[in-house]
């Protein structure tokens, strides 16, 4: 994700360059391919950021007024149980109500239909979850939802409505290792939330449509979901809006169909995949499809007013990630895009297979420095943040790092900048820092050090290890454990392993210092 940081607009704004911004992107998140939830862990070699305060199950956490379809405040107690006293979560330190403890989701089959003039949004999401402990009851992430029926392998199941979790009792209690399916349906009129990280993020409505930017934890506000980075699944969007209208989702096109209720939308994204980078886009878009390197199947989405001025952005795709291909390894998924939405400017977000971006950053037409930097960024997210996801929100910077640095090498490889010239300047800004790049806090997961600041932690590492074992890093790092979500610690050990050296030094002085070397390796 790229969001403008303060810190962004000087350094932009003093070079003359319009400022926008990037985003924000089970049981063992180390066993392989598809990743469970556990207790997330905390290694003592990381300094922990101040916790936020766990929520109570019967307090709402949005900030913003949400109603039912039925005009009225949403239900909090639907259902006839009493929710449980213990605490949900599955222990990440900054946000400690996300995520939901003894569950693996593997797939979500969502069903959604969305009215844009009511702004109504009605859904049918169908969970396959394996129990990872012994569960009487269970709960999903879920914030002001109008929930109205909960299944449990096609039985009735008792239900509580408690902000910021559905609180479900199955008949019969789940053993380790059930493998089970649970379908909600619910009602909202969905609205952007207020974060605590400082940006809203949700479902956002639009005069002629809707969009999402869910990082680091939106999802919860318009779908049930485990909402936490360490449990990917894989996803299947049937969506409904009226008839003439285009609703985009990640992964590629199954069908399109018109009926008497309107235009039907079916997309599938077989990839496993965190619930922050979840695609649903509705509006009067053209979508444009193409051929990138290897065969890859291109689809993006832009409105239809802006076809041609878009076109320059959608074809230089290809050349980006016929360039990326080179340092990162093959593309890691089926097809890739990009979505130039009527969202707010200064905002991007690297949605997983097809990244979002906001039409007002691209109104020039040109491949200028802002759009080249937007754009690099967040494809380099699909390797790093994507297909290899954060397991904890405090390893954001295994996203944000490694995007910002893949920019620095498109914009010096377009002539545009220099990465040292870029690693230097960043530097100096590092001295007199307020946290290091692997212990965010909240407050700043979204800031220099997690940026700018670790992107030169990487360019050190290179100059440290040589180009070709920095790049052999990041290639193992994608091929072996793309479709996982790792930590922080899993880097630093495979960067040891594949470089042969004790790296343990160069991590504690750079990685995890406030205040780095004065000057960069060699």
């Amino acid at each position: 994700m790229i969001v403008a940081s303060k810190r962004m607009v000087a350094v932009l704004f003093a070079a003359g360059i319009s400022v926008a911004a990037c985003a924000t992107d089970g049981p063992d998140v180390r066993t392989g391919a598809v990743s469970q939830h556990t207790s997330v862990d905390t290694s003592p070699s990381v300094s922990n950021a101040e916790p936020t305060t766990t929520t109570s199950p019967t307090t709402s956490t949005t900030t913003s007024p949400r109603t039912s379809p039925t005009g009225g405040p949403s239900d909090p107690t639907t259902g006839s149980a009493a929710p449980p006293t213990s605490p949900s979560g599955v222990g990440d330190n900054l946000f400690p109500d996300l995520g939901n403890p003894g569950l693996d989701v593997t797939h979500y089959d969502i069903d959604l239909a969305y009215d844009p003039a009511s702004a109504l949004l009605t859904g049918t999401v169908r969970l396959s979850i394996t129990a990872t402990t012994r569960l009487e009851h269970f709960t999903l992430d879920s914030v002001e939802l109008g929930v109205t029926d909960v299944t449990v392998n096609g039985a009735a199941a008792t239900f509580t409505v408690a902000d910021p979790e559905l609180w479900i009792t199955p008949r019969a209690p789940l053993a380790q290792g059930d493998k089970f399916e649970t379908v909600v349906a619910y009602s909202v009129r969905p609205a952007p939330s207020a974060s605590l990280v400082g940006i809203s993020n949700g479902w956002f409505p639009t005069a002629t449509g809707s969009y999402t930017i869910d990082e680091p934890d939106g999802t919860r506000t318009w779908m049930p979901s485990n909402d936490h980075p360490s449990d990917k699944a894989s996803y299947h969007f049937t969506i409904l809006v009226p008839a003439g209208l285009t609703a985009v989702a990640n992964g590629t096109l199954e069908t399109h169909s018109t009926t008497a209720a309107g235009d039907v939308w079916v997309w599938d994204q077989p990839a496993p995949m965190a619930t922050y980078l979840l695609q649903v886009i509705t509006g009067p878009y053209d979508l444009i499809e193409g051929v990138g390197p290897n065969g890859l199947t291109l689809s993006s989405a832009v409105l239809t007013t802006d076809r041609a001025l878009m076109q320059p952005f959608v074809d230089v795709t290809a050349d980006q990630i016929d360039f990326f291909d080179n340092y990162f390894g093959h593309y890691p998924f089926r097809s890739y895009g990009i979505a130039v939405t009527d969202s707010r400017g200064g905002l991007a977000m690297e949605q997983q297979t097809r990244s979002l971006f906001s039409r007002s950053d691209f109104l020039s037409g040109d491949l200028s420095y802002t759009e080249q930097l937007l754009l690099s960024h967040e494809l380099a997210h699909q390797w790093f943040g994507d297909a290899v996801s954060p397991a904890r929100w405090q390893d954001i910077w295994l996203a944000e790092s490694f995007a910002t640095y893949a920019q620095w090498m498109w914009l010096e490889h377009v002539g545009l900048d220099s990465v040292t010239e870029e690693a230097s300047r960043n530097l100096r800004g590092r001295q007199n820092g307020d946290a290091s790049t692997a212990t965010p806090s909240v407050s700043n997961l979204f800031g220099f050090e997690v940026y700018e600041g670790g992107a030169v932690v990487l360019h050190a590492l290179r100059l440290t290890v040589g180009d070709d074992l920095f790049f052999s890093i990041l290639q193992r790092w994608v091929t072996d454990y793309a479709g996982t979500s790792r930590t922080t610690e899993d880097f630093t050990a495979l960067a040891g392993k594949v470089s042969g050296r004790d790296l343990t030094r160069f991590f504690r002085d750079w990685l995890y210092a406030a205040d780095l070397p004065l000057s960069l390796p060699g």
